[in-house]
Order: C-alpha cells, then sequence, then structure tokens
C-alpha cells in the first residue's frame, strides 16, 4: 500500500470514527424525542420559576415575541419582577411535534391554558433545542397566540 492510500485509509476511519460517536449516539430518535418532550412539560409547568428557566434556557437563548427579542437574561428578569398568579388554571400541550437533526431539535405544538373561569388562551409555538455539554437546552422560543380569550 503506497503511503498517500494509507493516510487516505487513515482519515476516512478518523472520519467514520468522528461521525459515530456524537454526543448522543448511544440514544436513538426515540430517545431524543421522549428528553425533549420531557423537557417541554418541565418548562411548562415551571415557565414562572427563574430557576428552572436558568438550567432549561441557553445562554445565547433567544425569545421572539410581539414585542421584540428577548434574550435568556432579560426573560429571566422578567419572570423574577412579574410574579404571576395561576387561580386554578390548567396548561397542557396539544398536536406537539418533535423532529431531531443532530444535536438539534425543534418542537412545534400548541400550549392550551384555561383559567378558573374556564375561558381558554392558546398559543402555537416553536421551540429550537441544541444538544450541549450533555444536555438539550433550549435556544430558541416564539409564539403566536391563537386567540386572545374564548370559550374552550
Amino acid at each position: 500500500m503506497s503511503l498517500s492510500k494509507f493516510i487516505s485509509f487513515v482519515l476516512i476511519c478518523l472520519s467514520c470514527a468522528l461521525l459515530g460517536s456524537s454526543p448522543h449516539s448511544s440514544h436513538n430518535r426515540q430517545d431524543q424525542q421522549q428528553q425533549l418532550m420531557e423537557l417541554e412539560e418541565r418548562w411548562l409547568a415551571a415557565e414562572d420559576n427563574p430557576q428552572v428557566l436558568e438550567s432549561i434556557l441557553a445562554d445565547d437563548f433567544i425569545h421572539v415575541l410581539p414585542s421584540g427579542f428577548v434574550t435568556k437574561a432579560e426573560q429571566i428578569r422578567y419572570v423574577r419582577s412579574h410574579p404571576r398568579p395561576h387561580h386554578g388554571a390548567t396548561k397542557h400541550f396539544e398536536n406537539l411535534k418533535i423532529r431531531i437533526y443532530g444535536d438539534a431539535g425543534v418542537v412545534n405544538g400548541m400550549v392550551v391554558v384555561t383559567d378558573g373561569d374556564g375561558r381558554t388562551r392558546k398559543t402555537l409555538f416553536t421551540d429550537v433545542f441544541s444538544f450541549r455539554n450533555g444536555k438539550w437546552q433550549a435556544v430558541n422560543a416564539q409564539e403566536l397566540p391563537l386567540n386572545r380569550t374564548g370559550q374552550g
């Protein structure tokens, strides 16, 4: 074997080894989707808890809202300064769709919030996650109100 063929062979082997050693290659797609579903549920249940947000949102997180772009620090600062009572409100997801693209995950769905008076608010959302340092972190979120108030 010539030196150039040997070097090519070594480079191909290294490339294959690196491609197969994704940080979460031992997990299959269903496991990754389950992890993102659990993270979304945790986020929904604790969206007003700054400590939980600190662990879910990446440092470069951006939240796209009708009022503009909000960073992680701004999101957490807002939550700390604007506590919201929930007075019997319930929240759940509908039409959750989770897609994995290597170390990126995209979650689309609808959050349905029903207040204590039976009024329902629906919000469509897209959340983008990146697998970093051994865990999924939200890097982007965008929301679109489906309706402001209506009967459920």
